[in-house]
């Protein structure tokens, strides 16, 4: 193989093994009162940064909301987010608390808390198999590029 050709050559991501989506029953807080909430949380080691939160509400409805890794991460330790998401732990229910969602815009906006432990635990996995700081090397940066320059 000649040098030009080995130039042009794509080279993929190496391979992460999968992570398990986790599936939880989160709280919906209105008035005090938590209304039961089906929540699954899927990473994509391809799409190392994001991860995407599906709540299925008690009306069949279906909500889903993408933000980073890292602000879900931080959201388990301290006060994280600004705008329309806002985490933070808290130190009720269960064995280590629970994390509380603020998402949307003021005045429009819905509560929800999750199991603290079962959080972290399911982070941890997403740390195994994309380790921080090592995001940047799952990205096929050839590929988004000619995306991004593509024509309609």
């Amino acid at each position: 193989m000649s040098e030009s050709s080995r130039q042009h050559e794509t080279t993929q991501p190496p391979s992460a093994p999968p992570v398990r989506a986790w599936h939880t029953t989160a709280r919906q807080v209105q008035g005090g009162i938590g209304l039961p909430v089906e929540a699954t949380f899927h990473y994509d080691p391809d799409d190392p940064w994001a991860v995407r939160i599906t709540f299925r509400l008690p009306l069949g409805s279906v909500v889903e909301w993408t933000f980073s890794r890292e602000l879900l991460s931080s959201g388990t330790r301290v006060l994280s987010g600004g705008g329309d998401v806002r985490l933070w732990p808290l130190r009720l229910g269960g064995r280590e608390g629970r994390v509380r969602m603020r998402l949307g815009p003021v005045g429009a906006f819905a509560v929800v808390d999750v199991d603290r432990a079962g959080l972290r635990s399911w982070l941890d996995e997403t740390y195994a198999a994309v380790p921080e700081g090592e995001e940047a090397g799952r990205i096929d940066w050839e590929a988004e590029t000619s995306q991004l320059f593509a024509r309609p």
